[in-house]
């Protein structure tokens, strides 16, 4: 979990301070994915269980990365925002680490 808290909360926080320097001009957004694919370190096993860990018991699907990105494109007053398109993993600290250990 350390590692996928640490990747957020720099994503977040460089997300908004990009926003706050770029606008009004250019708006900025983030997507926060949770577990979408396996790593190259991962058995299925260690994969499913880390999507079983979430709270919705599932992670993004890619026509869902598309959506967002379209919601935020039209979104014309969004700025500095990160959607956590995760299943519910930036919720949920007993989640398995991305590299499917739990130590």
């Amino acid at each position: 979990y350390f590692s996928y808290a640490l990747s957020k909360s720099t994503l977040w926080t460089a997300t908004q301070m990009m926003a706050q320097a770029l606008g009004p001009r250019v708006r900025v957004n983030a997507i926060g994915p949770g577990p979408t694919l396996k790593n190259a370190r991962q058995e299925d096993s260690d994969f499913a269980a880390q999507v079983d860990g979430l709270i919705l018991k599932r992670g993004p699907e890619l026509p869902e990365f598309g959506a967002t990105i379209r919601y935020l494109w039209e979104a014309r007053s969004v700025t500095g925002q990160m959607i956590a398109l995760d299943g519910g993993q930036h919720l949920a600290w007993q989640t398995p680490d991305v590299t499917g250990m739990t130590e």
